[in-house]
């Protein structure tokens, strides 16, 4: 399951459970649809995914890619320690910013609209 909301133009994604498949395919679906309403800040909270597989994964590089080709912006917040490290071994922190929680990846948008 993935629960998301948008707050002006950045949108909070938190997909929920086991990220396999399933799960993998709402969560590229609820990212397909924001970035067609032109929102290309996403933010992924990882605060209720308990596992992630290699498919999670493929998926989850599919977001970045789709991302990249519109100049947009995604970042992992709540991740635990285990998957942390997967995403840095496998590279994909190079193409996310990561934060502790949503709220300083929100404090982060706020701050470079400023700049």
């Amino acid at each position: 399951m993935v629960v998301s909301k948008s707050l002006e133009d950045v949108a909070v994604i938190y997909p929920q459970g086991y990220l396999n498949n399933l799960v993998g395919e709402s969560l590229e679906k609820e990212c397909n649809a924001c970035i067609g309403k032109g929102i290309k800040k996403i933010v992924l909270d990882f605060s209720k995914t308990k596992f992630i597989n290699s498919i999670g994964i493929s998926i989850l590089l599919s977001i970045i890619e789709k991302l990249k080709k519109h100049n947009g912006i995604l970042c992992f917040t709540s991740l635990n320690k285990m998957h942390e490290e997967i995403f840095e071994m496998l590279g994909i922190t190079k193409y996310a910013l990561v934060f502790r929680n949503e709220d300083e990846a929100l404090k982060h948008f706020r701050v470079a609209v400023k700049e």
